[in-house]
């Protein structure tokens, strides 16, 4: 009776985790479908803001401002990490922690140092235990992703490269395709660069207002601050879409289990039965003798 009495209150057990693991999938959906009128403009978005910066640099290509041929000598690079503020999302935080760790292990092999903004707090926690340098982090609220927030940790990385603390950024973050493939993407932000499919094609010559320096400074500030943006609401956007994922899987998972340990109480209480008719006819069979 102790092994059917087991089974069943593993049985509730997993049908109270159930529900939880439903409102949660539900939770996710639902934001996740608040964010798709953002979505359908965020790839269009993304494509006008890596024109401009090509355009920048055909424009500048000769200049060398630090923003077109970088500083001259690389001691330190900075890394914004995209993460979720909390679990149950996947792979969606360690697939971008494997990403971060393999940049911080190239970059010590070449005797560069490394330094982080966090956005999330997964990332903040991850950075904390592998005893990373965190220059600010930032927790995912309405205030960042309405760009308040963003807009600050922007111009203080901004302000660090112009002042030479750092020569590079990076950003890491998942990058939103749909609800079943997102992709952990490592991009680098400044300084301006080529990609060799972009020096193949031909451009146009470009007119500036206003020209020179001021102009190089003013785009690239506006570049960081919008890239970052948009791999802040393609992190959240996986990170839900993830979510609603994991929670699904895992509600299948807990499905069939609880359909197993139905099985086993069921095999359990026959074999109880079983039992109990035979000691009644040994009994009786023994009263008779």
């Amino acid at each position: 009776m102790s092994n059917i009495r087991d089974l069943g209150n593993k049985i509730n057990s997993l049908q109270n985790m159930q529900k939880v693991m439903r409102a949660m999938n539900m939770i996710a959906s639902i934001k996740l479908r608040k964010l798709f009128s953002v979505q359908s403009s965020l790839a269009l978005f993304d494509r006008s803001i890596e024109e401009t910066r090509m355009d920048v640099f055909n424009a500048m290509q000769d200049s060398e401002h630090p923003l077109i041929k970088g500083h001259r000598y690389i001691e330190k690079i900075h890394i914004v990490m995209f993460t979720a503020d909390k679990g149950l999302c996947g792979s969606h935080n360690s697939s971008v922690q494997k990403a971060v760790t393999r940049i911080v292990d190239e970059s010590l092999e070449k005797g560069v140092q490394t330094e982080f903004s966090c956005i999330g707090n997964k990332g903040a926690h991850y950075c904390s235990r592998k005893d990373y340098e965190i220059f600010q982090q930032a927790e995912i609220n309405e205030r960042v992703l309405n760009r308040e927030e963003l807009e600050k940790i922007s111009q203080s990385i901004f302000s660090r490269f112009m002042n030479n603390e750092i020569q590079k950024i990076f950003a890491v973050g998942n990058i939103y395709h749909t609800t079943l493939f997102q992709e952990t993407t490592t991009l680098q932000l400044l300084p301006f660069f080529q990609t060799e499919e972009e020096e193949t094609r031909g451009h146009q010559p470009l007119e500036t207002e206003p020209s020179g320096e001021q102009f190089v400074i003013s785009s690239a500030a506006a570049y960081l601050r919008f890239k970052l943006h948009s791999m802040l609401l393609n992190s959240y956007l996986s990170e839900h879409s993830s979510r609603m994922t994991a929670m699904e899987n895992a509600t299948n998972n807990s499905e069939d289990l609880v359909n197993r340990y139905i099985t086993m109480q069921n095999h359990a209480r026959q074999a109880s039965i079983t039992n109990e008719l035979i000691e009644i006819v040994s009994g009786k069979e023994a009263m008779k003798g």
